[in-house]
């Protein structure tokens, strides 16, 4: 009975084990670009510069892994990235130099946890303290839209992205938008990014 236990736990392992190395060898979704290739691209676009979306993540935290298998993973929330801005991944506590309007935004000295990236002082500005995921929403010249702070599921992200893509957040407060969305909004919006 041990013998049948132990092959049947050694089946599953492998089963699983399977299951997890084909997901991470999915391409993403998301058509990703560094933040340094955002700049420059919504610096050429000018005026007709597409929102940059900005996922901020650390190698050590679990939310942001949970961002990337569930939220962006999502199709609908892929579409809507590539659709409405140049969506970017940037390790906070990576070694990238990053060279905004003539700034230099520059890797921490430090390593490990807590080598927090000088940009991420840029992109928390204005905020009660940082955290991860932060994930920054900045127009096409770097100027800031907005932050949103913590894990969001796709049902909570999408209405979210739209929000700032549409500049609804210029007309009315995200909590009159989110009530509204999926009765109004999203029909809408998924006809636009899904018609290619």
């Amino acid at each position: 009975m041990k013998r049948i236990h132990l092959v049947l736990t050694v089946i599953f392992a492998v089963f699983v084990s399977a299951s997890c190395n084909a997901q991470e060898g999915q391409p993403s979704k998301v058509k990703w670009m560094s933040v340094q290739d955002a700049v420059n691209q919504g610096q050429k676009d000018g005026k007709s510069a597409k929102l940059i979306f900005i996922d901020c993540y650390t190698s050590w935290c679990g939310w942001c892994k949970v961002l990337d298998s569930k939220t962006f993973s999502n199709d609908t929330v892929a579409a809507i990235l590539n659709y409405y801005y140049y969506p970017c991944k940037f390790d906070a506590e990576g070694k990238e130099t990053i060279k905004i309007d003539g700034l230099t935004n520059n890797p921490s000295t430090k390593n490990g946890r807590g080598a927090t990236h000088e940009l991420m002082k840029v992109v928390w500005e204005g905020q009660r303290g940082g955290g991860y995921p932060t994930m920054a929403i900045r127009r096409g010249n770097f100027a800031p839209v907005d932050c949103i702070m913590g894990y969001l599921g796709p049902e909570e992200l999408q209405p979210a992205l739209v929000y700032y893509a549409e500049n609804y957040y210029k007309q009315m407060s995200f909590e009159k938008f989110k009530d509204k969305y999926v009765k109004e909004y999203q029909k809408d919006v998924l006809k636009k990014i899904f018609k290619n």
